[in-house]
């Protein structure tokens, strides 16, 4: 058994099981994969996608499966959060949570700076 045949079997594996904890997972990349392994590491390899409502629940899930032996990092875990907060600001909530971040933040420096510049320069 080859080593593509046995990560195929792992990907399906891991499908079933979150499918199975009525998670709603989607592949992707699978077929760049099943045709040329290079190219789909090309792309960052097959995915596991699921909701971000379920992120939390999935990896435990497939840690607690033998599919992950590595610890998870959650370093954007407070973007996702901001994210979620994010979406209820009207006109600019639909955008990605780091274009809004970066949107309130030129807003917050805008109203801070262009009165400091009425006041101070002549």
């Amino acid at each position: 058994m080859d080593g593509n045949h046995q990560f195929y079997i792992q990907l399906r594996s891991a499908f079933g099981k979150l499918e199975s904890e009525d998670i709603e997972v989607l592949i992707r990349d699978e077929l760049n994969a099943q045709v040329c392994e290079a190219g789909a590491n090309a792309v960052g390899g097959v995915k596991l996608c699921v909701r971000e409502s379920d992120t939390v629940r999935a990896i435990y899930l497939l840690q607690k499966g033998g599919f992950i032996h590595e610890p998870v990092e959650t370093e954007f875990m407070w973007m996702k959060k901001f994210g979620q907060f994010s979406s209820n600001i009207p006109l600019i909530g639909k955008l990605a949570p780091e274009l809004v971040l970066m949107i309130l933040i030129a807003l917050i420096l805008t109203l801070v700076f262009i009165p400091l510049a009425i006041i101070y320069l002549p």
